[in-house]
């Protein structure tokens, strides 16, 4: 097994024995990373952020759902929804 394997593995037997941490952790680089990129590539990191999180098995980001965390992303970034309307054009 390579190094970094053997980092994976290690990492990913942390997160299963601290769900909640991960979890927490995850939510945390999920935002991050949406506020980097301008929230251009949100569904793939939301995709991404779900498929680490199916891999060490933890629950739904801080027991929410998807729907769930789109308004907190909004409630904390009152610009989202703007950013959002501008991102889909002129509606006719």
């Amino acid at each position: 097994m390579s190094r970094i394997a053997e980092w994976l593995k290690k990492a990913e037997n942390l997160a299963r024995g601290h769900s909640k941490q991960a979890d927490q952790m995850l939510d945390r680089a999920e935002r991050y990373a949406k506020e980097r990129t301008g929230h251009k590539y949100d569904e793939h990191i939301e995709k991404g952020a779900d498929a680490v999180q199916r891999r060490y098995g933890g629950g739904t980001r801080e027991g929410r759902t998807p729907a769930e965390r789109e308004q907190m992303t909004v409630e904390r970034d009152p610009t989202a929804a703007e950013r959002e309307r501008h991102d889909r054009g002129p509606q006719g």
